[in-house]
């Protein structure tokens, strides 16, 4: 993976944006190490009364994200996990919503450097009614799955 980011919303708002350095190899003990725990402690953080109960994270079926050490895990943590369909980009935010996005708001860049930096400036820009219009949109998706008994919906969409 040249350049990533893992992008997670709590109440609509940013919490965590995680950057991937060039070369870097993402497996589920990086995943754990660099992008869980942190989240995980800022969640503590900002919900000191409930913590990660009643929080349920959703990701796609990448290795890193279902390797059995990431759900024990995620289990020890008490965080629920939404289970995501088997080949399913269209449910996943990234790919419906934020990397188009991204392409759409950075096509001046010339080098690596400056769309990095470019794309940093344009995560933390996101508002709130932004993340609220995604999360309707990801509601959407879900219900459209599912009526169609995990067949591919992406017709359907308006």
């Amino acid at each position: 993976m040249l350049l990533g980011w893992q992008k997670v919303t709590l109440h609509l708002h940013p919490l965590s944006i995680h950057h991937v350095e060039r070369d870097q190899t993402i497996d589920h003990e990086y995943y754990i190490d660099n992008c869980l725990r942190p989240l995980v402690e800022e969640i503590k953080h900002q919900r000191l009364s409930y913590g990660t109960n009643r929080i349920l994270l959703h990701r796609d079926n990448g290795k890193p994200h279902i390797h059995r050490d990431m759900s024990s895990y995620l289990e020890s943590e008490d965080l629920t996990i939404t289970r995501h369909p088997p080949n399913s980009p269209d449910l996943s935010p990234c790919d419906f919503w934020l990397f188009d996005s991204i392409k759409l708001n950075l096509s001046d860049q010339t080098d690596s450097q400056s769309s990095h930096d470019a794309t940093d400036e344009f995560m933390y820009s996101l508002d709130q009614e932004e993340y609220r219009k995604t999360f309707d949109k990801w509601i959407e998706r879900m219900q459209l799955c599912v009526d169609n008994q995990s067949d591919y919906f992406e017709h359907f969409m308006k």
